[in-house]
């Protein structure tokens, strides 16, 4: 898995909760939150964890298994990380 897969996978779940496709979405992550955050997150092997943040607004929280909860709704696993 790339390093910004866990981006990635952030930006399609807010475009998917606003019923957009992840190309029409009109933010930067980056201006919200250090991507490198998530991929540090994402990469972690030990330990329980749970991280949220707002995006415009969106509040977006991920887990340690590679939950991602959009505004309290589950969007998915990501990709690389299931438990």
């Amino acid at each position: 898995m790339s390093d910004n897969d866990i981006v990635g996978e952030v930006i399609e779940a807010i475009a998917q909760s606003d019923n957009m496709d992840a190309s029409e979405v009109d933010f930067i992550l980056a201006d919200y939150i250090d991507p490198v955050v998530l991929e540090k997150l994402e990469n972690m092997d030990d330990g329980i964890w749970e991280f949220t943040f707002r995006v415009s607004d969106h509040q977006v929280r991920l887990t340690h298994g590679g939950t991602i909860f959009i505004d309290g709704m589950k969007y998915k696993a990501c990709s690389g990380k299931q438990k």
